[in-house]
């Protein structure tokens, strides 16, 4: 039973948090939701009101102390740092600084030397799974929901405050152009901060936060008010990328778009734009301050080197991040076939890496968020199959009827599979039984699944455009994630056939622009929300 509560966030920040499947078991759970659902970072704590001593605030030391439309407030937790010093005649030992959050280290920094293995194995593991390490030219956040107005100049807070008293008082609109103006260039800096192509639905909650803000701007002459600041936002944006072309610094994600970058067949203004179509919050970056494409080269050069030896994890990773924007030129204006972009780029195709370009593209981390919210659906996800009929009921049911004795992992892609079925697609075009001897060249996307009776597991690999581009997947839920990996990091599409499945995993399992749903997928999602 879907469970409400009331979250305080900062003291003129309250939200509301909706808990489609009841409260969570356990408090980690809880926190994690909490975390994830407000965009929030570092270790929070919990406090809940108890009308037992006049609604004063408690530590939320389990998830039973806590009721449907029950108050919690979020704490921030300050984080400590450990310094361990060693004597300077210790040559082999060198000084680290850790961070701690409470009781979980989020950063470490590791020692310099090669030779041990797996030190450096863990310290690029934990930066991996803990943090965020962007090139300095790439935007760090996703669009936010909702849409924060920004602070305008003082002298302009202060006008539309008065104008609102206005309006409360007496009904009158705002019309000064020069403030409006105003306005219009604040919006356009920070809406170019998460995206140079806003969509629609973006101009869109804008314009409510905006009106929302300061009633006084509503138009009475437009639909609710905003169509007219839709329009602007639009053109102003417009205006805002043409003035930014006009400037000696490069932005690929401009310039990639303008005439005489285009191929001759796509002259056309409108014809073939290059932007965001999965939400992709980093899409064409600039190049890292002080680098140019020619730079870049050399570190890709030395990167194909480096992948030759051994206990360099670490030294991949930067090199790697270091030629992001490089790399994504290449995929986005070349569109560069599988096999290519596997000879140039052949340390992208391991599965630490497609994580962490799937996290510098998205900003979202790949195989936590795609597990954590496929195992908070499940229970919604099993209902709805089980009350499934006709044929899709029938091809699913020996999968759900033999749940009840398998792990976490084989439920998992139970679900995974079913879920193909539910949407009305078919398990055959994304997972391809294989046969011996056979070809990949007629594959353009398939998870090839080869049974091995001396194993207990499948043998899993991804093929793309008849290549095999990763092995050893482990399952069919993980070759799922990795693919979704794959498929931003080439910058290719969805297939047609599964595009209710991927839109599913996009949308759902990894909350990348969620506002807008296929129909089938759409459907599912209220369903699950009751």
């Amino acid at each position: 039973m879907a469970v409400q509560l009331r979250v305080i966030l900062e003291e003129h920040n309250i939200q509301k948090l909706t808990l489609p499947i009841g409260i969570p078991n356990t408090l980690e759970d809880l926190v994690s939701i909490i975390a994830a659902t407000f965009q929030l970072h570092g270790e929070i704590g919990l406090l809940y009101q108890d009308s037992n001593f006049d609604n004063q605030f408690f530590s939320v030391t389990s998830t039973a102390d806590l009721h449907d439309k029950a108050t919690v407030k979020v704490i921030l937790k300050e984080p400590t740092m450990t310094l361990d010093l060693h004597p300077v005649f210790e040559s082999s030992t060198l000084s680290t600084v850790s961070t701690h959050s409470a009781s979980t280290a989020e950063t470490d920094i590791c020692p310099a030397d090669h030779d041990a293995s797996s030190e450096v194995s863990n310290c690029a593991s934990s930066s991996s799974s803990d943090t965020i390490i962007l090139p300095d030219s790439c935007r760090s956040a996703a669009w936010p929901v909702p849409f924060q107005v920004p602070e305008f100049s003082r002298d302009i807070e202060l006008i539309l405050a008065e104008a609102n008293n206005s309006y409360h008082a007496t009904g009158r609109h705002f019309m000064d152009a020069s403030i409006k103006s105003a306005i219009m260039q604040e919006l356009a800096k920070v809406i170019f901060s998460y995206t140079a192509y806003p969509t629609n639905e973006q101009i869109l909650s804008v314009a409510e936060a905006l009106v929302s803000k300061f009633p006084c701007l509503r138009e009475p002459g437009s639909f609710a008010g905003l169509y007219g600041w839709q329009q602007r936002i639009k053109n102003k944006m417009h205006n805002y990328r043409a003035k930014l072309r006009s400037r000696k610094y490069f932005y690929p994600e401009i310039e990639i778009n303008t005439l005489k970058r285009k191929h001759p067949a796509d002259v056309g203004p409108l014809k073939n734009i290059k932007k965001p179509k999965k939400a992709e919050v980093n899409y064409l970056p600039p190049h890292p301050t002080g680098e140019s494409q020619e730079t870049l080269e050399k570190e890709r050069l030395e990167l194909i080197c480096e992948i030759t030896k051994k206990n360099n994890a670490k030294i991949i990773a930067d090199k790697m991040n270091k030629t992001f924007s490089s790399r994504r030129i290449e995929v986005v204006s070349l569109s560069p076939s599988v096999d290519v972009f596997k000879e140039r780029w052949p340390a992208l195709f391991t599965e630490a890496q497609i994580k962490e370009e799937f996290r510098r593209i998205t900003t979202v981390s790949l195989e936590e968020t795609f597990l954590r919210k496929l195992d908070e659906y499940t229970p919604g996800l099993l209902r709805l199959m089980r009350a499934k009929g006709g044929a899709a009921g029938c091809k699913m049911r020996p999968l759900l009827d033999s749940l009840n004795t398998q792990n976490i992992e084989e439920k998992r892609d139970a679900v995974v599979c079913c879920l193909i079925n539910y949407l009305g697609e078919r398990q055959e075009d994304l997972f391809h039984e294989w046969q011996e001897c056979e070809e990949y060249t007629d594959k353009t996307m398939k998870v090839i699944v080869k049974h091995n009776v001396m194993a207990e597991e499948d043998d899993l690999s991804i093929v793309i455009e008849g290549n095999q581009v990763m092995e050893g997947c482990g399952s069919r839920t993980k070759a799922c994630i990795l693919l979704m990996g794959l498929i931003y990091a080439i910058n290719i599409e969805y297939p047609k056939e599964l595009k209710n499945t991927f839109e599913a995993f996009q949308k759902l399992f990894l909350e990348i622009d969620g506002a807008k749903l296929l129909k089938k997928v759409h459907s599912l999602k209220n369903k699950l929300m009751q």
